[in-house]
């Protein structure tokens, strides 16, 4: 996949079929666009593309909630995990921001990514104020030769499925719903880094990673989980949270107590995906209350992926 990050000066190389949003999180209804890309692609040898930001300051949109379901990384690692041929963070600034609705079509869609169809939902806006939308898409689609194909949302129970409906869920803890609306486990990537030890001391090895600020997190609390190391997927019980029996400090880490697995992982880049939500983090009155509750996390966790 080609990589397009922070620089608007650029020309695609061929047409494209060209997807457009924030696409936090990729969920299913962000998935059902990118199908649409990649089908017009391959029917009429263009590239599919991605079109997104690199990053929406706080200085330009300081209302922003500046915690997100994926991260730059993640959602690169997910445009190439889908098949999108080219993904493109474009520099969000003052002038992008202010820039009217039939230049953006004129300049970006047309001049740099040659767009041939362009693939949006129905709530698509974009432009100085929002003023373009899908409808003013469709109408200069034959002036500048393009098709644009909008999709309406997927819907799971009835609602509408947003990447605000997630994050209201992954708030609450609710990792069932939140990994259906996904369509795959919800999870935190980072370097596996040293911790205190302390689980080694209570034979009950672990690697922590710490996620990096803008990433949004379900509750603290104790998860039954997955880790993908090296392409493998290791079944294990997950701490996200300060760990206050061992720790005065805020910084949040997540640690994960992996099941049959004793490599060692320091430096490594991984993904702990979260499955269940077991319990609340609390604080024991000692590392020997800790170890028996780890022990029963772990126990539990074990019965439901059926590991030995």
């Amino acid at each position: 996949m080609e990589y397009i990050k922070g620089t608007s000066d650029f020309v695609l190389e061929k047409p494209s079929a060209v997807t457009l949003g924030k696409f936090d999180g990729i969920h299913i209804g962000h998935q059902k666009l990118i199908s649409i890309v990649k089908e017009k692609a391959e029917e009429n040898n263009l590239l599919s593309v991605l079109f997104t930001f690199d990053s929406i300051p706080l200085s330009i949109c300081p209302q922003k909630n500046q915690h997100f379901l994926s991260t730059n990384s993640e959602r690169k690692m997910l445009c190439e995990k889908y098949g999108v041929d080219v993904e493109i963070e474009y520099p969000f600034t003052h002038e992008f921001m202010n820039m009217e609705p039939e230049e953006f079509i004129e300049k970006v869609l047309v001049r740099k990514l040659k767009a041939k169809f362009i693939v949006v939902g129905v709530d698509f806006c974009f432009g100085k104020n929002r003023a373009g939308n899908a409808e003013l898409l469709v109408e200069n689609g034959e002036k500048y030769g393009y098709e644009t194909i909008v999709v309406d949302k997927e819907k799971y129970q009835d609602i509408e499925i947003s990447s605000t409906y997630i994050r209201d869920e992954l708030k609450q803890g609710h990792m069932e719903t939140v990994n259906v609306l996904l369509g795959r486990p919800y999870s935190v990537t980072g370097i596996v880094a040293k911790g205190n030890q302390l689980g080694r001391k209570l034979d009950i090895p672990t690697i922590n990673i710490y996620p990096t600020e803008i990433k949004l997190l379900p509750p603290n609390g104790v998860y039954a989980s997955t880790t993908i190391i090296d392409g493998k997927n290791i079944y294990g019980v997950t701490n996200l949270g300060t760990k206050p029996t061992v720790n005065n400090g805020s910084d949040i880490s997540v640690e994960t107590n992996l099941f049959n697995f004793d490599e060692d992982v320091y430096g490594k880049k991984v993904e702990v995906m979260l499955l269940h939500f077991l319990r609340q983090e609390m604080k024991f009155d000692n590392v020997e209350a800790l170890k028996k509750q780890m022990e029963s996390d772990a126990s539990f966790a074990k019965n439901m992926f059926m590991v030995k």
